[in-house]
């Protein structure tokens, strides 16, 4: 099906960013994205009750309104540098990777690899998670992440092109489990993001003091395939450089029923996740509406 016009003047917008990001060094574009980042924080204010709402909402207890702020605007600052990165990711270098992104935790992947299996790598949206399969498959790593499918089809495969270049592998979500298994137990990675509201079908586990309706999925997957998951999150670092961190395998008790490893799982993973935002909260994506569904009273 040919691309409708207006995914044309979409992708021709993008493109033009793109190429404009080639013109900045590093240092100028991620002061272009600090500098969207407040403006959208102060004049076009995309979110901003949404943001404010959830931010009192996690820690309205303990932190103030002065504090509540200024986490949102430094959450809008981030996604902005984000952005950024994102825009320039076709025209980076290998050694970009490996230069700006320092994996703690490597011997954690190994240690799955020793067993002659793989692992899930599971993440949310915190920080820039698009460098984690990149710059895992610059450290030899075989990886794949499980993508939705974009509304604009030439931004898509643009985007599934540069991450194909860099070495990781792509499957749609909706893909065959038997293609995720191979994929498994050949001792390779696979990568998804496990923290948008579920709706009814999904689980209620507690993140940030508040019920939340967390997909089974990927607690689903583990089970299924008899693997270990990899919790994973990015810390951009006072230099804008990233700190990618690695947890020790998150396994499945023998003990446990399948239905009961996925509960667990579920709980154990989210958990994780709530960890990483308390030590860092404006690296959370809190434009969600995380807590749009509330269970039953």
């Amino acid at each position: 099906m040919a691309p409708k016009l207006k995914h044309r003047l979409e992708f021709g917008a993008f493109q033009l960013l793109f190429q404009l990001t080639k013109l900045l060094p590093r240092r100028a574009l991620l002061a272009v994205g600090r500098g969207i980042g407040t403006f959208v924080w102060k004049v076009v204010r995309f979110r901003r009750k949404i943001i404010l709402e959830n931010l009192t909402r996690a820690f309205g207890q303990d932190k103030d309104a002065a504090w509540i702020h200024n986490t949102a605007h430094e959450f809008y600052r981030n996604l902005g540098m984000t952005l950024m990165e994102f825009l320039a990711s076709g025209h980076r270098s290998p050694q970009f990777l490996l230069d700006n992104v320092v994996i703690e935790g490597m011997e954690n992947i190994e240690d799955v690899l020793a067993r002659g299996q793989g692992a899930l790598f599971m993440s949310g949206h915190f920080g820039n998670f698009e460098l984690l399969l990149p710059r895992a498959a610059m450290q030899g790593y075989k990886v794949h992440g499980i993508v939705k499918q974009q509304s604009n089809n030439l931004i898509d495969k643009f985007q599934n092109d540069i991450r194909k270049r860099e070495g990781v592998g792509i499957i749609h979500t909706g893909g065959s489990f038997s293609i995720i298994q191979k994929k498994l137990k050949a001792g390779e990675f696979v990568a998804l993001l496990g923290d948008q509201d579920a709706g009814r079908k999904g689980q209620f586990v507690e993140f940030l003091g508040r019920p939340a309706s967390v997909t089974r999925g990927p607690a689903t997957l583990a089970v299924k395939a008899g693997c270990p998951l990899l919790m994973a999150f990015l810390y951009r670092q006072p230099d804008h450089s990233h700190l990618l961190k690695i947890s020790k395998m998150i396994e499945i008790d023998p003990a446990w029923d399948n239905e009961t490893a996925i509960g667990k799982l579920t709980e154990i993973h989210t958990a994780k996740l709530e960890e990483a935002v308390r030590e860092a909260p404006a690296m959370y994506y809190w434009v969600h509406r995380r807590w749009k569904t509330q269970p039953p009273q």
